[in-house]
């Protein structure tokens, strides 16, 4: 498997080295291995260098242990596209949710036994959630929970080859309270670990810094160091609060958590990126959801055209 570079004019000389490439994030649906391959190859002829694998729609983990079975039947269907890989864990991880604080660790950790397996260099994990507003007090345990959590998975990783990418999360009714993006600084900066960085969300943080009146530029400078992995979607930072019926109608206000095209939102995009100094190899991902795959070959051209504006200012 030949992987191809995400050069050829692409990206600006103050991006090269700073970013490995990029490409799109698998939609198909679990246990659809046919559907995977002809999806990476279809991210091939896009334009994508990596494909993000959404491991939280496959059966590769079961009961907190790798499912062999299911992962030797994607292994060959990874190895036969000319793609690198990130991967995504599942969207219910919380290292702040104490009570099922093991299951999350053994689920996390068979993870990034997958991840590694299948070749992925960063796993995304989700930030912690809390259900109700917390005082410091009660708060601060949770965080501690969190960043012990990813103290000990992080020389698991390491040995699979892996980077822990801990996610700044969107405020949206499904995820009453979490991180904004100077708390997912501060996590990862308080693990202190190679193998565990931060994942950017760049439209989730538009939300949030809306949502709590903070300055985005400030956000994304606090979160900048810490960062190995950039997630691209665009939108209107507007919170879910318009009742509307489908994905058409949300698109049409502009609410919510859109995962749209580059130029279909307002996300200061030009004005942002230079500014970020992310680590050497940041991987970048469209995500785009799948009723917008269509759009997917232009999609992919423009993450390229933004990637090349990181780090020049």
């Amino acid at each position: 498997r030949r992987r191809r570079a995400w050069g050829g004019g692409g990206l600006a000389e103050g991006s090269l080295g700073r970013i490995a490439g990029g490409g799109l994030s698998t939609e198909s649906g679990p246990g659809d291995v046919a559907g995977l391959d002809a999806e990476l190859g279809r991210f091939v002829e896009a334009g994508c260098t990596i494909a993000e694998l959404s491991l939280q729609n496959m059966f590769v983990v079961s009961g907190g242990r790798l499912n062999l079975p299911e992962l030797r039947l994607v292994e060959p269907v990874t190895r036969r596209h000319a793609l690198a890989y990130t991967a995504h864990g599942p969207l219910g991880t919380n290292f702040m949710d104490a009570a099922h604080i093991e299951l999350h660790r053994a689920v996390c950790g068979a993870m990034i036994e997958a991840a590694g397996a299948l070749g992925a260099t960063r796993l995304v994990v989700h930030g912690g959630v809390w259900t109700h507003p917390l005082g410091e007090t009660d708060l601060a345990p949770l965080r501690a929970l969190e960043v012990e959590s990813l103290t000990r998975l992080a020389d698991h990783a390491a040995r699979h080859g892996v980077t822990l990418a801990l996610e700044n999360l969107p405020p949206l009714p499904s995820i009453p309270f979490t991180h904004d993006a100077f708390g997912i600084a501060a996590q990862v900066a308080a693990v202190d670990h190679p193998a565990v960085g931060a994942t950017l969300d760049i439209g989730h943080a538009y939300m949030m810094a809306t949502a709590k009146q903070q300055d985005l530029a400030a956000t994304l400078a606090a979160m900048s160091p810490h960062i190995v992995h950039i997630h691209v979607q665009d939108q209107y930072g507007r919170p879910d609060t318009v009742r509307t019926w489908g994905k058409a109608e949300k698109l049409a206000y502009g609410t919510g958590d859109l995962h749209a095209p580059p130029g279909w939102g307002d996300t200061p995009f030009e004005a942002l990126l230079p500014a970020l100094q992310p680590r050497q190899g940041t991987t970048v991902i469209m995500e785009l959801a799948g009723h917008f795959m269509h759009h997917a070959t232009k999609a992919v051209a423009e993450t390229r055209r933004l990637a090349g504006l990181i780090g020049t200012a």
